[in-house]
């Protein structure tokens, strides 16, 4: 394998196959992403908002972006909220989804303190927990929470 994360300010092509292997799996959410990026109600482009790409070569094999967590006064908070984070299944358990996770933590910390992000599935839940991120009830919009150290 050679992986490669690659930061994007367009989709690229292939994100449709992507999005369509995560819909067979009953994940919407890469689908959601292509539209509300297309229509502009999501481009991760607010400060410190990014999104990345993984590559296996040339093969578009996952995804994540990080946005700003709004508190509900709609001012931005310095957490930020891992937002459409998705590996293909054939890659799942060999680390990539590790290694994209490191690198969005560590490209948020010049921008945040803490990031956050919802999961309804038991291994995106175990997966956030072995990477330190601790299950919080108190919000609706997410359920997993952790400091970021600078």
């Amino acid at each position: 394998m050679n992986i490669q994360i690659q930061d994007v300010t367009h989709l690229p092509e292939d994100i449709r196959t992507l999005g369509k292997k995560a819909q067979s799996e009953g994940y919407l959410f890469i689908n959601r992403m292509i539209e509300e990026f297309e229509n502009g109600v999501n481009k991760f482009d607010q400060n410190g908002e990014f999104l990345l790409m993984v590559y296996d070569d040339q093969k578009l094999i996952g995804c994540g972006g990080l946005n700003q967590q709004k508190a509900e006064d709609d001012d931005p908070r310095k957490i930020g909220r891992l937002r459409r984070f998705y590996i293909l299944p054939k890659y799942r358990k060999k680390g990539i989804g590790k290694i994209l996770l490191q690198h969005l933590e560590k490209r948020a910390v010049k921008d945040f303190s803490a990031l956050c992000l919802k999961t309804d599935t038991q291994s995106a839940a175990h997966f956030y927990q072995k990477m330190n991120y601790v299950h919080v009830e108190n919000y609706d919009n997410y359920n997993y929470f952790k400091y970021l150290i600078k």
